[in-house]
C-alpha cells in the first residue's frame, strides 16, 4: 500500500445560503488557504459561494476524533510493509551469495579433479558436501517463499481494512457535509455552491467554509451524544 490517506474531494454543485443574515468576516483568505483559520460567518449577496473541502475536513472535529489516528495506523502500516520488505530482500540475497559460491565450489572442484589434483573418493566426499549445502539452500527458499505469500496475504488484508476505515470516514464527512449544507440553505437563497480547486479568482466573502465547518461539527457533536 504505497498511498497515503487523501481527503481532496471532486468539485460538487449543491445549494447553499445563509437565511438572509448579514456578512460578518472577520479575515479575508485566499480560495486556496487550508492552513489559516478563518471565520466567514454568513454570505452578504450572490448567487455562487464556495468552500474549501480540503480545509473543512482538515479542521473539523470528525477528522481530529477519527482522522488523525487513522493517518497514524496508515503511516504505521506503511512502515511495516517497508520494513518487512526490506527483509525477505535481505533473506534472498543471502541466500543466492550462497548459492552463487556453491556454484563456484562446484566449478572448481570440477576443475581440480579434471586436473587430477584431487582424488576421486575425496571428489566425491566434496560433491555430496555440496549437494547437502544445496539441498540447505533450496529448503530455505522454499520456505522464504512461503513466508513471503502468507506475509504477504496478512498485509493485503491490513490494506484492505485501513482502506475501508478511509472510505468510511470519507462517508461520513460528505454525510454530514450534505446534512449540513441542507440545513445551512433551507431558504434556497443561494444557487451554487463549488469546490474551492475550481475557484481561479474570487471575492473572499464568497468563501462559506467555516460557515459549513461550524454546522458540521454540531452535526458531528450531536451525532456522537446520540450514541
Amino acid at each position: 500500500m504505497r498511498k497515503t490517506l487523501l481527503f481532496t474531494l471532486a468539485a460538487a454543485a449543491v445549494m447553499v445560503s445563509c437565511g438572509g443574515a448579514e456578512t460578518k468576516s472577520k479575515s479575508t483568505p485566499s480560495a486556496s488557504d487550508s492552513t489559516e483559520v478563518r471565520t466567514v460567518e454568513c454570505v452578504a449577496s450572490g448567487d455562487v459561494v464556495y468552500v474549501d473541502l480540503d480545509y473543512i475536513m482538515a479542521s473539523s472535529k470528525l477528522y481530529a476524533a477519527e482522522g488523525t489516528s487513522l493517518e497514524q495506523k496508515v503511516k504505521a502500516f506503511e512502515e511495516k510493509m517497508i520494513a518487512t520488505q526490506e527483509g525477505w530482500a535481505k533473506k534472498e540475497q543471502g541466500l543466492a551469495a550462497e548459492y552463487n559460491k556453491l556454484q563456484a565450489d562446484a566449478a572448481k572442484l570440477e576443475q581440480d579433479y579434471a586436473k587430477g589434483l584431487i582424488t576421486s573418493l575425496n571428489a566425491q566426499q566434496k560433491q555430496e558436501e555440496l549437494q547437502t549445502k544445496g539441498n540447505s539452500i533450496q529448503s530455505r527458499m522454499n520456505a522464504l517463499q512461503t513466508t513471503v505469500q502468507s506475509e504477504t496475504a496478512t498485509l493485503q488484508a491490513e490494506e484492505q481494512a485501513l482502506g475501508e476505515e478511509q472510505m468510511v470516514l470519507m462517508n461520513k464527512f460528505q454525510d454530514l457535509t450534505r446534512r449540513a449544507i441542507d440545513e445551512i440553505n433551507a431558504d434556497h437563497r443561494y444557487k451554487m455552491i463549488i469546490n474551492a480547486v475550481s475557484v481561479i479568482d474570487s471575492d473572499p466573502t464568497l468563501n462559506i467554509s467555516d460557515l459549513v465547518l461550524k454546522k458540521i461539527d454540531e452535526l458531528y457533536e450531536a451525532d456522537n451524544a446520540e450514541e
